[in-house]
């Protein structure tokens, strides 16, 4: 009823290989944030019928594979927004390695729904098309053509709104490279069509301390579209999380909370 009376918004949240929702909402703190923030957190579980280490198949982009199980997360929160009354120009998707990659495809095939995007330790988009390819692919990032990745899992043409989005890296993942992460930037540079005369605004955050990182923001009339946090002392996990849940880090800044203060500058308007 609060919900429905407030008109909220809500951020889908997509876990990492091998973990439970409920584990990452732990090691986050994600629904701590939500409660500060007064917005509704949904953590879509992958079956393990379909898949023993629970993972998203973001390597198979494809209709039958990770692109089914993105329009069933979509389908999900569009239900959800509907049953409790939520901000349909608020609906936000981000995740953690696996989950990131499932969330751009959630983000990419569902351009009218979500209105901004989160990546941390994600891989680069469109890249494998298989399970070994995407262990590829976690390890080297791309060798292709960005541009080409791109448009065989979205229609660039559909982006007229642009999908805001937001990157963040561990600079000493031994798991998913972090040259991944500068790729992604590239590839939603193009997204949102802010093309190389676009300068980035650079800054270094906490120098000198665990939660150092550098964020590099790409800007539309003095709002940021697009931004990536390198973070300096974080491997493969979530940078500030609770350490004693897996691919969970103590150091680093904390980002859920990152997270959702670049979400709330984003609203997805119907043209």
């Amino acid at each position: 009823p609060q919900a429905r009376r407030l008109c909220v918004p809500v951020v889908g949240f997509l876990k990492a290989a091998g973990r439970t929702g409920w584990a990452f909402a732990r090691g986050s703190r994600m629904t701590h944030c939500a409660d500060a923030g007064w917005f509704l957190v949904l953590y879509p579980q992958q079956s393990m019928a379909r898949r023993v280490q629970r993972c998203w198949r973001w390597f198979q982009p494809d209709a039958q594979h990770g692109g089914a199980e993105a329009d069933l997360i979509a389908a999900l929160i569009q239900a959800e927004v509907a049953r409790h009354g939520l901000d349909p120009e608020r609906v936000y998707i981000a995740g953690l390695s696996a989950g990131a990659g499932m969330a751009a495809l959630v983000a990419l095939r569902h351009p009218a729904l979500i209105a901004a995007l989160a990546m941390h330790s994600g891989p680069v988009v469109g890249d494998a098309n298989n399970a070994a390819a995407g262990l590829h692919t976690m390890r080297r990032g791309s060798i292709k053509a960005l541009p080409q990745l791109l448009q065989e899992v979205a229609d660039l043409a559909v982006f007229h709104l642009g999908m805001p989005a937001m990157i963040l890296h561990g600079q000493m993942d031994p798991a998913v490279a972090p040259r991944n992460a500068r790729q992604l930037f590239e590839q939603f540079r193009a997204v949102n069509g802010l093309g190389a005369e676009v300068p980035t605004v650079e800054r270094v955050l906490g120098l000198g301390t665990e939660k150092a990182y550098r964020r590099v923001d790409l800007l539309r009339n003095r709002k940021t579209v697009l931004r990536l946090c390198e973070i300096t002392r974080v491997e493969h996990g979530w940078s500030g999380g609770d350490a004693s849940v897996r691919y969970h880090a103590r150091s680093g800044p904390d980002a859920s909370a990152l997270i959702w203060r670049f979400f709330q500058g984003q609203r997805r308007v119907a043209a």
